[in-house]
């Protein structure tokens, strides 16, 4: 690396490091979308994880919430499959093997 004798990289690491505080800021102080948290009258995720399993699903290897639902990946009989359920109801709303 060279010396900058004007100082302009400096000025540019800077700015970049400003830059990127001020957007890690703003990233981190934006609350989740409502559809990314299960209501408040939801079920416990206990509650659905103990149901799947008792249907055969295990183990349950991904739980997401997205768009309203449980998004579970989870293994029956060997085979993984991506399940939707809802989570007012526990109810399976989907079920897709993922081979």
């Amino acid at each position: 690396m060279h010396p900058d004798p004007d100082g302009d990289s400096d000025m540019l690491n800077k700015n970049t490091i400003a830059a990127f505080m001020v957007a890690s800021a703003a990233f981190f102080s934006t609350p989740l979308a409502a559809a990314d948290r299960p209501p408040a009258d939801a079920r416990p995720l206990s509650e659905i994880v103990a149901a799947l399993e008792r249907q055969g699903y295990g183990p349950i290897v991904e739980v997401d919430f997205d768009d309203g639902r449980w998004e579970i990946e989870a293994y029956r009989q060997g085979r993984k499959f991506d399940l939707r359920v809802d989570p007012h109801s526990g109810a399976l709303l989907s079920e897709r093997a993922d081979d």
